[in-house]
């Protein structure tokens, strides 16, 4: 679901970054509707903390099935060269080779954590940290710690701006404060792997009702502090040695964007706790259709951006209101794409990047009899 929540966040990417719609003859676009805004917020808050959590979880899993050897040069093959691959792609086509991710910077990001914790699992000492059995409180005490790098992370960025990492453009436009920030949702998803009881415990129709409505309440006081900061995402809060840069506005009050950025991450950790208990709970399906979405969900999240931005600027000079915009880009972006999949991936080696060659169509005589060999 957050995989495909991708072609939400980009369906209405012309309105929000105008850089976009100027690309396809679109001068003085009219902003992104407030509806966009307030959505963009929702997805952004716990989407790619989520997609950390998530694989910092699967990373345990595999390595406690194949070996640390084997599950690095997987990660290697399918995040490092593939992440490497589809943005040299990409970046070809539209005819400046400057080494942009787009949005591939999650794989760059998954990439780097991936070597990072590959090498802390080299130490008994850190396998034997993430595999601890916590209690309630000790999952409440880790959390709140996640809170307070959170807010490290910030200063680290060099920005008092609300909770929000912009992407990195090329390879070599990192943002420490961003990886201090997401990180620990990775390492977060480790230990929950060595903590399956959790699961049981968010398996309750109750606690999922409580989650939901705390999680909605959290996230509508967060918009309510955000709306006094409308005027602050036109200036920068940049730090030096002595603090604050110089910022003269009467308005301007350290504390709100504090109390925003805090929201901000206690609402990613409650959505992906719901989330994750509505998925325990309801999600237990082996249906077909379910299986061709997990499929589907990782080459979706590559291909999507050009056929959905295209599609969206095409809506617009036909004169399509922003919401039939939004809803026409998604249905035949994801169309698209998944026709470009099974034409351009599904059957060919670049599969080999997305799903791995174990489970691809096409795959090279000599090396499977060669298998065959050492297998007999």
């Amino acid at each position: 679901m957050a995989m495909l929540l991708g072609l939400a966040v980009h369906a209405p990417l012309i309105f929000y970054f105008p850089e976009a719609a100027s690309e396809f003859g679109i001068e003085k676009i009219e902003p992104a509707e407030n509806w966009v805004w307030i959505m963009l917020d929702f997805i952004t808050i716990w989407r790619m903390p989520i997609f950390f959590l998530l694989s910092g979880f699967f990373s345990v899993l595999i390595i406690q099935k194949v070996g640390l050897r084997k599950y690095t040069l997987d990660r290697f093959i399918r995040i490092g060269l593939a992440c490497l691959f589809f943005s040299a792609l990409f970046d070809i086509l539209d005819g400046h080779f400057d080494l942009t991710l787009d949005h591939l910077w999650f794989l760059y990001y998954l990439f780097i954590f991936i070597i990072g914790f590959s090498l802390l699992y080299c130490f008994s000492g850190f396998q034997l940290l993430i595999s601890k059995k916590l209690t309630i409180k000790a999952w409440l005490v880790t959390l709140l710690l996640l809170v307070l790098v959170g807010q490290l992370s910030v200063f680290v960025n060099g920005s008092l701006s609300p909770l929000l990492f912009y992407p990195p453009e090329t390879y070599l436009d990192l943002s420490f404060g961003a990886l201090l920030y997401y990180f620990p949702f990775y390492l977060l998803g480790s230990l929950l792997y060595s903590n399956q009881q959790m699961f049981q415990i968010l398996d309750n129709n109750r606690l999922i009702i409580i989650l939901g409505l705390l999680s909605i309440f959290i996230f509508t006081l967060f918009l309510y502090i955000n709306h006094f900061m409308l005027d602050m995402n036109n200036h920068d809060f940049t730090l030096n040695q002595t603090g604050i840069d110089t910022f003269k506005h009467e308005e301007f009050k350290p504390i709100l964007l504090i109390v925003n950025n805090v929201l901000k991450q206690i609402n990613a950790i409650t959505w992906i706790i719901f989330l994750i208990s509505i998925s325990t709970r309801y999600i237990r399906s082996n249906h077909a259709i379910l299986k061709w979405l997990v499929e589907l969900s990782y080459p979706i999240y590559i291909l999507h951006l050009a056929p959905v931005t295209i599609i969206s600027a095409e809506l617009y000079i036909l004169g399509l209101n922003q919401i039939s915009i939004f809803t026409l880009s998604i249905l035949i972006g994801f169309f698209i794409t998944v026709i470009l999949y099974y034409t351009t991936i599904k059957f060919t080696p670049m599969n080999w990047l997305v799903n791995g060659y174990r489970k691809s169509f096409f795959k090279i005589k000599y090396l499977n009899d060669r298998k065959d060999t050492l297998n007999q």
